[in-house]
């Protein structure tokens, strides 16, 4: 059972303590864990504080911290860049094995879906290595429905590897929607009881 945890946006300070989390996930001799990221070399400190602040200039970059230690991360980017998809965007989550199995993937999505909707965005995918069978099986207790799988489009490790999408619609599609707001648009003190609701 989770504890004595707080959610908060993730800061460019955050880098090393997350890539403590990630690398495994690219460069781990267990298949299983480094199956999951496409990458084939961890990122430097720099490149991965980059990559929080871009992320973090649109769309929310959720950290959890538990004792004074991150162990985990939620996070949305566009699904594709052009005008007409702004509506829906792509979530991704990293836990470290302290966060695993104890309910931080529901809590973590949750509130990034709840940030999300008050964007404007009505529906998130996202992207799963097919053979990371716990991954899948998280999204769709999560309200996430398979919508494809993509065969044999990565390799690593010297095997290829398929990818399954899958979809979750957020809010009812408007007959005319919004621009999306960005995450910094939102009143911080909304964000605020977001990260705090329980």
């Amino acid at each position: 059972m989770l504890k004595n945890y707080t959610l908060r946006l993730a800061q460019e300070s955050d880098a090393a303590a997350l890539l403590k989390i990630y690398a495994p996930f690219v460069e781990s001799e267990d298949r299983r864990l480094s199956d999951v990221s496409f990458e084939y070399e961890v990122p430097s400190e720099e490149e991965f504080a980059g990559r929080i602040r871009d992320i973090s200039a649109k769309y929310p970059y959720i950290v959890c911290e538990q004792e004074g230690e991150l162990i985990g991360y939620v996070y949305a980017h566009p699904h594709i860049p052009r005008a007409a998809y702004q509506w829906g965007a792509e979530v991704t989550i990293y836990l470290a094995p302290a966060g695993q199995g104890v309910g931080l993937g529901r809590v973590m999505y949750t509130a990034l879906e709840r940030l999300l909707r008050l964007q404007g965005v009505v529906v998130t995918y996202a992207c799963v290595t097919a053979s990371n069978e716990h991954s899948v099986r998280m999204h769709e207790a999560l309200g996430y429905k398979i919508v494809g799988t993509f065969n044999n489009t990565g390799f690593k490790h010297g095997h290829w590897l398929d990818m399954v999408w899958l979809e979750k619609r957020l809010a009812d599609l408007p007959a005319q929607p919004a621009p999306l707001r960005g995450v910094q648009e939102l009143a911080t003190a909304e964000v605020a009881e977001i990260l705090q609701q329980r």
